[in-house]
Parts: C-alpha cells; structure tokens; sequence
C-alpha cells in the first residue's frame, strides 16, 4: 500500500479513489486509520456508514483468525520463535501463557489493546489451543467497541468538514480538524494503552 499513513489526507483520497475492497485490505493491515478514512468518506456521500463499519469488523477479525490458526497448526514452538523476532522476552512470553491458561478472555482483550504484543501474542493463544468460540468473541468485542469509536470520528470529522466548505471560514476548518484528529488519535491510544493495564492486573 503506497501511501503515507501519518498523512490524513493522503489516506482519505486513497480510500475515497479505490472504494470498498481496497479499502477491506488495507483495513487488514492498518485498521485505526483506514476505518477512520472511510468514516469521513461515508461522511461526504462516498460511502455506505454501515458498509465501512461491517469491513472494519472483518479487517480486523479476518488477520486475527490467522494469527490464532497459524499458532493452533504451527504449536507453540513456532509462536514462541516469532514472538522473539518481535523483541519479546522468554519471561514475557512465559507471563503471557500462563496468563491464557487462567485469564484467556482478558489476556485476548489486552493483546487487542496492546498493538506491539498483538500479533505474536494471538499466535501464542492459538497455540495454547484457547476455545475457538472464546477467542472469536473476546475479539469481536473488543473489535467493535473500537471501531464505534474511530467510526463516530471519522464521521464527525467529514460532517464538520462537509459543513466548512460553505462557512465563510471554510478554509480554516480542515486545519482545525487535522489537529482535532491528531489530538483524539493521541487520546484514543493513551485510552487504549490504559484499558490494557487495566486489564492485565485483573
């Protein structure tokens, strides 16, 4: 995907120019920011709010399925060797099973939340063979808490937008809503960091 993530505006016109299935992909890949484009796109009249909102969920379900698969046929050797090649510890990784035999429902929601430990972390919850049923619930909460979030951003952010072109200071409105998007990323990931340790210590 050639394209500059941390440039709003760039994402937003390759959303808008490449529709609904380029945008599922990317959504696999950087879901925050691609569900948020969509959301503002939806905003203007590019797209179906609910179409985007349905693909977030499956962006992001999709990836984590394969991640809790390639744990559960590879084992647990082949979690642990990939968790390391992301920088995490044997004891992290130690902490981390026994986290999942006792708290497997949490232990998911907090790899959710914590997108450094997320991809190795789901690996290893496939490989401790948690119940499939489980794990996919865990995921489509914490899933589609985050994405109402990034939705009603997005979809404020193109609202306001919208309403910008025909004020008479319309052209100032898309720099105050870059800093308004910056400013809320920051506090939805401070949120989303303190929701992880919060969790983590239950």
């Amino acid at each position: 995907m050639l394209i500059d993530l941390s440039n709003f505006q760039q994402v937003l016109d390759w959303v808008i120019a490449n529709g609904y299935w380029l945008m599922f992909l990317a959504m696999c890949i950087e879901g925050p920011t691609i569900t948020t484009a969509g959301a503002f796109g939806a905003a203007l009249g590019y797209f179906n709010p609910f179409v985007v909102f349905a693909l977030s969920i499956m962006g992001d379900v999709v990836p984590d399925s394969l991640y809790y698969w390639m744990g559960r046929w590879g084992r647990l050797s082949l979690a642990t060797k990939i968790s390391k090649k992301f920088g995490i510890s044997e004891k992290r990784i130690l902490d981390l099973e026994e986290h999942i035999k006792l708290h497997g429902g949490k232990t998911v929601a907090v790899l959710k939340y914590t997108p450094i430990l997320a991809t190795p972390g789901l690996m290893l919850v496939g490989a401790m063979k948690m119940e499939w049923w489980k794990y996919i619930k865990t995921v489509l909460v914490v899933t589609s808490q985050r994405t109402v979030v990034l939705m009603i951003l997005g979809y404020f952010f193109g609202r306001t937008y919208d309403i910008g072109k025909y004020i008479k200071y319309g052209a100032v409105v898309p720099l105050v809503i870059l800093l308004a998007y910056v400013m809320l990323m920051w506090l939805y990931g401070k949120y989303s960091k303190r929701i992880a340790v919060k969790l983590e210590k239950i």
